[in-house]
């Protein structure tokens, strides 16, 4: 199928603080990335097949069409902004990866980097919890969602908030499951490998 761009250029500047300079094939990978990685995996391959059949042929329905600018746009924005910017401070070009600064503006730091796609991440994910009880709220009106078939990816239903931590812990190593051949040389007592 053909690329398809779920949000405009003029969107994703509007919602976001990217310069109005950014060329469009600079958002543009990582807005397809988004799509693909994340976009997909909420909707299922077949609801989000449908929405891209449905921008190409310009027959969307109107709940798809309210869909897609009141929930997908939003979460697309902040998912694709969160791949863009390490694009923006780092180039690759022939001679190898070069840091994007120039004379009259000061570079980022990693640290400072980081905090800045946390933040985006964390946008994202509000955005794909939105979309999700939305999708919950609303069980019967795409049915490309509620009947995805066996055909790619099934819609993930699973809240997006990660917070890093682990908190279900087994309570007795025995509990895990781990591949045998570890790599250590075990004997049966191995609390490693036990």
């Amino acid at each position: 199928m053909e690329n398809v761009l779920l949000v405009s250029e003029q969107r994703m500047k509007q919602w976001t603080s990217l310069d109005d300079n950014i060329r469009i094939d600079v958002l543009t990978p990582s807005i397809i990335q988004a799509q693909d990685i994340y976009i997909q995996d909420t909707l299922g391959t077949k609801f989000y097949k449908r929405l891209k059949a449905g921008v190409i042929a310009n027959d969307l329905t109107t709940n798809e069409s309210t869909f897609l600018k009141d929930y997908v746009g939003p979460c697309l924005i902040q998912y694709s902004l969160y791949l863009l910017l390490p694009n923006l401070k780092y180039k690759m070009v022939e001679a190898g990866i070069v840091n994007g600064t120039s004379e009259e503006t000061q570079a980022t730091t990693l640290d400072e980097m980081k905090y800045l796609r946390e933040s985006a991440l964390d946008t994202a994910q509000f955005y794909n919890q939105r979309m999700l009880e939305y999708l919950q709220d609303n069980p019967g009106m795409f049915a490309t969602y509620t009947d995805p078939g066996t055909d790619g990816m099934q819609p993930n239903k699973d809240t997006p908030y990660f917070s890093g931590l682990q908190t279900e812990i087994p309570l007795l190593r025995n509990d895990l499951y781990i591949y045998a051949d570890c790599g250590l040389d075990c004997d049966p007592d191995c609390s490693s490998c036990n």
